[in-house]
């Protein structure tokens, strides 16, 4: 869908990232939003999202924000395996995409020091990349149904 042979194409790799980009937060708003109102019967703020000090467990509303991202992690790892197509590149678009994480809270509210939304983040990155990279390396390996292609 996305891919030709071996074509460098700018646009196509910079909407990829904007499709990632935007459903991470999609995804993870929602999932945030139907956790906190699950358990905790109020809405999130984008805090949660974007300032590292939400994710502080010795805080109550915490243990839900980590939650959400990993919750958001498993669902955006199919996003990725839709959106990249190709198992070797997962990686590298999950990785830009928690790359302009740590920049979007680094603008919201400083570089994040707290040891708990750096382990949240690396491993919901290693969730997401593994998932994807597995459902992707299943995909390539069903064979060509050769019938198909002589039909009209």
């Amino acid at each position: 869908m996305f891919y030709g042979p071996d074509i460098w194409d700018p646009w196509l790799i910079l909407s990829q990232i904007g499709i990632m980009q935007s459903s991470f937060y999609l995804i993870n708003g929602l999932c945030l939003l139907l956790l906190q109102t699950i358990t905790q019967g109020t809405q999130p703020t984008l805090d949660q999202l974007l300032s590292p000090t939400r994710m502080d467990l010795d805080q109550s509303f915490s243990s839900v924000t980590i939650l959400s991202f990993f919750l958001g992690a498993l669902i955006c790892s199919m996003v990725c395996s839709a959106v990249v197509e190709r198992a070797w590149q997962c990686l590298d678009f999950c990785g830009t995409m928690y790359f302009l994480h740590l920049i979007s809270c680094c603008i919201y509210s400083g570089f994040p020091l707290e040891w708990e939304w750096w382990a949240a983040n690396v491993l919901s990155l290693v969730i997401m990349v593994l998932l994807s990279e597995y459902m992707l390396v299943k995909k390539e390996q069903q064979p060509i149904e050769m019938d198909k292609m002589w039909k009209v």
